[in-house]
């Protein structure tokens, strides 16, 4: 857009350019009628010649006037002049909170005021069917009071009607901070903006964006299908109360993530009590702070608890399924695995939290298959559990791709080997006598799932170890 600095736009001066983003330019002006500066965000002259999209803007602008929150950039006027359409702002000189964010983690209470004022001004917005859609920190401005207030509020709406996004396959959006279906070109709703918070969030809190590539659609990709880098690998002082908020306002599917952003508000504030003393994530005093929270720690997540979590869920889904197998062979197989597979889905969540609700059905469904095989018998009894683990490490795999075939190899040979020895210590059992066959049928029972599991998930842990260092 060309400089227009020293024009006139209807009432107001235009005195000097400010920035200029994809979808607008905006610039300081003098409002003489009020003695005042403002801010003058112009929208690209070629969208002024479109009749619809002078109405939408209309429109969309008088509803963006209405909205009056502490937290939101007030709308002061509209019009079109000069064949420019422009929206009037007050002028803040603070900067934003781009400012703030300078690679380094920031402090614990500063981080609960921005995530607690930003996602109020959201949830009040989508309580009258707003949505932002481009929720990043230069949309956020700090006033002299470090307060803040979040600007271009349906923006992207107004101009995404006129810009022919399907033809020219852009995506409308900042792609750093843009939830996985605004990248697969999907309506976004208040959830995408509880998504771009998150990010957020994760920059606030590790000192850095959770993804990042040579090219803005790499990054659009890696928000869809690359699991999340865990935030305390990044910041390993990180609380686990604060990760558990930044994995759940970014899972992947949006019925995974906090219905309202007032909910996502709670939950850091829960995670960050007020008055807690000042530190930022990356000092020692976290530890100090982490525990005056009264907040349990997640359990490490350790082989170890791997093992006995996956033991236990195998055993119940194993005893469920003995019981259905008294009435009917092929339905006690079918139930075994997919017990068995929601077991594994489990897991596998507590492992990493954004784990979607997608890929939990799929391991349902692979592992319901398995018992399908199993439940005939003979060499179904390894082939089962052989067909459950090469379609886990295909799911694996997706999930994690610095993983290598022969870890997905080695997977389904793991399940094929617990389930043999669990074959053998029922077998033996049953021709040992009671009391010591009963104890190797105890036995039996967990291993077959546990060690499966252990082998399994010891694979997906290497590549990651892996991927990280390189």
């Amino acid at each position: 857009m060309e400089d227009l600095s020293g024009k006139q736009l209807g009432i107001y001066r235009i005195v000097a350019p400010l920035g200029e983003g994809g979808m607008a330019a905006v610039y300081k002006a003098y409002q003489p009628g009020m003695d005042r500066y403002v801010a003058l965000k112009i929208l690209p002259r070629h969208f002024a010649s479109d009749p619809q999209f002078v109405a939408r803007f209309k429109q969309e602008a008088q509803v963006l006037a209405k909205l009056q929150h502490p937290h939101i950039l007030p709308v002061f006027d509209f019009g079109e002049a000069e064949g420019y359409t422009y929206i009037v702002m007050p002028f803040i000189e603070s900067g934003t909170l781009i400012d703030l964010l300078k690679g380094q983690p920031l402090p614990l209470q500063k981080i609960r005021r921005i995530v607690s004022q930003l996602g109020d001004a959201l949830d009040y917005a989508h309580s009258r069917g707003l949505v932002h859609r481009d929720v990043k920190p230069s949309n956020v401005l700090l006033d002299e009071r470090g307060n803040c207030l979040l600007t271009d509020f349906g923006l992207a709406k107004i101009v995404e009607g006129s810009m022919n996004l399907t033809t020219s396959g852009a995506v409308l959006g900042t792609p750093a901070y843009m939830s996985p279906e605004q990248g697969l070109g999907q309506t976004p709703d208040g959830r995408s903006d509880i998504y771009s918070l998150g990010v957020i969030l994760y920059e606030m809190a590790t000192g850095r964006a959770p993804f990042k590539a040579e090219t803005p659609m790499a990054v659009v990709i890696k928000h869809i299908h690359d699991p999340l880098p865990m935030p305390s690998t990044i910041n390993p002082k990180l609380p686990d109360s604060i990760e558990r908020v930044i994995l759940k306002a970014m899972s992947k599917e949006s019925a995974d993530r906090y219905a309202t952003a007032v909910e996502m508000v709670k939950a850091i504030q829960a995670a960050i009590p007020e008055g807690m003393e000042e530190a930022t994530l990356s000092g020692d005093a976290v530890t100090a702070v982490a525990a005056s929270t009264q907040t349990t720690a997640s359990p490490s997540r350790s082989m170890r608890s791997i093992l006995w979590r996956s033991s236990l869920g195998w055993s119940i889904a194993i005893v469920i399924g003995l019981i259905f197998a008294g009435a009917n062979q092929v339905l006690g197989g079918i139930v075994l695995g997919a017990l068995g597979g929601v077991t594994v889905g489990m897991v596998w969540r507590w492992i990493d939290p954004t784990l979607s609700r997608k890929r939990r059905f799929l391991l349902i469904g692979f592992w319901a298959l398995a018992g399908l095989i199993t439940s005939a018998g003979g060499w179904g009894i390894l082939i089962g559990p052989g067909v459950g683990g090469f379609l886990t490490s295909q799911l694996l795999c997706r999930a994690e791709r610095a993983m290598t075939r022969w870890q997905m190899l080695w997977i389904t040979l793991g399940w094929v080997l617990s389930w043999f020895v669990t074959a053998l210590l029922i077998a033996g059992g049953v021709a040992a006598g009671q009391f010591v066959g009963g104890v190797m049928v105890l036995c039996a029972l967990p291993l077959g799932g546990g060690l499966g599991s252990w082998i399994m998930f010891h694979q997906y842990f290497s590549a990651r170890v892996i991927k990280e260092k390189a």
